[in-house]
């Protein structure tokens, strides 16, 4: 886009928006519309007497903010500081803008400016240390005035309220914002007398109020080689402004290829919410206790996974042994001394397994002094079955393996099977 060559004409100058803007607008709508519709019906439109009670609140809340620039900011008007107001009124004319209210007021160091609504009206704010700070180049004043008020031409504060819940998606709530912030620089250039005017107007934001005379702007366009790194491009995706040298190349070139973004950064943004004013170091954090949250699931089911798979040959071997030792009670009416005589191999996994001569009761001992007990009961009809109980926890059990867990219950293990020869017999 072309910046026109004289800023004192009021002639209306287009402005286009950042290429993704639009498209990332719709998504978001789309988004909260879905979302103010299902919150309506749930809850029957009783979420709007909420909404107006938080509107109540907002309203007495940010009323603080208008009562302390009507109280101690200066307010520009045609006899106080005209150069600034001025400036202000050929920008809204450029612009196509209503004039919105306009302060000037002590930014304590901070080099920016700054737009808000109150009531369905707009004021826009300059910091004094960006104005000082560009008194050598009074039309770079004037990208920080066109910048805010293209926030207001844009919609951007009056559709504030109903896109916050949209806002907050990963990825697309951040790249919205960082979307707005390229196209109100566009608003700003427009108002420049020359591209090198609103150059110098970031400069000031990159340099300081001093340094910025000094900065070489193709040098400092040229640290955008460095953006595309993983932790750059992660901070950035979870950011609500982009970089700044990537907005001065933008300036100088709106179409500029930049780097692009590190794919893992990608990944791991996608599971980090937008939370605006705590930018990426929140949205870190964030992540983090997401992922927290997802191992404190994970790991239980991984660890019951692999206790289950570590106790299943010794449940298999259980089951065999059970049945041959049936067998052999039944055949020989009598109880083996011992399991090795039965001719089924132990499982090489540490299970050691042992026969009670009295009782028929069967051991097997595990790693950890873990124990699981089979006790055999002889019905009416002379058939045998075995009953089996463990002192590993419920979720070692392997599915489908009819195993009491005394871990769970605190059920002592009794006496066994008194009277199984004598009813064999």
């Amino acid at each position: 886009m072309t910046s026109p060559s004289l800023i004192g004409s009021l002639a209306v100058t287009p402005v286009a928006a950042y290429r993704h803007e639009k498209t990332l607008f719709a998504i978001l709508a789309v988004f909260a519309g879905l979302f103010w519709l299902l919150l309506t019906v749930g809850t029957i439109g009783i979420v709007w007497l909420y909404m107006l009670l938080m509107y109540l609140f907002a309203l007495f809340a940010h009323s603080a903010l208008i009562s302390y620039l009507q109280g101690n900011a200066v307010r520009i008007s045609a006899t106080q500081f005209p150069d600034l107001h001025e400036r202000l009124q050929r920008c809204a004319g450029r612009l196509g803008v209503k004039l919105p209210e306009a302060f000037l007021m002590t930014g304590d160091g901070m080099l920016n400016a700054f737009a808000t609504r109150f009531l369905r009206r707009y004021y826009v704010v300059l910091l004094s240390d960006v104005v000082d700070a560009l008194e050598e180049d009074p039309e770079a004043i004037n990208f920080y005035i066109g910048h805010e008020l293209g926030h207001i031409d844009r919609k951007h504060i009056a559709n504030g309220w109903w896109m916050a819940p949209a806002m907050l998606l990963p990825l697309i709530g951040a790249a919205y914002r960082r979307a707005q912030e390229y196209t109100c620089d566009q608003y700003g250039l427009a108002c420049c007398a020359d591209q090198a005017s609103a150059a110098r107007a970031l400069a000031v934001l990159a340099a300081g109020t001093r340094r910025w005379k000094s900065l070489d702007a193709a040098a400092y366009v040229a640290q955008c080689e460095r953006t595309g790194g993983f932790w750059m491009s992660l901070n950035e995706l979870a950011s609500d402004y982009p970089w700044l040298c990537k907005r001065m190349a933008h300036l100088r070139e709106p179409m500029a290829k930049l780097p692009s973004r590190h794919p893992l950064a990608w990944l791991l943004a996608l599971f980090m919410p937008r939370v605006g004013a705590g930018g990426p170091l929140l949205g870190i954090v964030m992540l983090f206790a997401l992922i927290g949250v997802l191992l404190a699931i994970a790991l239980p089911a991984y660890q019951e996974h692999v206790n289950r798979a570590a106790a299943q040959p010794a449940f298999s071997y259980g089951d065999q042994i059970t049945r041959a030792t049936g067998s052999y009670i039944l055949e020989h009416s009598q109880i083996p001394g011992d399991l090795g005589g039965l001719g089924i191999a132990a499982p090489g996994s540490g299970v050691q397994g042992s026969i009670d001569a009295e009782s028929a009761i069967i051991t097997l001992t595990l790693k950890g002094e873990q124990t699981i007990t089979y006790t055999p009961t002889l019905d009416d009809e002379g058939d045998l079955y075995w009953s089996c109980e463990t002192t590993l926890a419920a979720s070692a059990v392997p599915a489908g393996t009819a195993c009491a867990s005394l871990a769970a219950t605190g059920v002592e293990q009794d006496g066994g099977w008194a009277g199984l020869l004598g009813r064999l017999r």
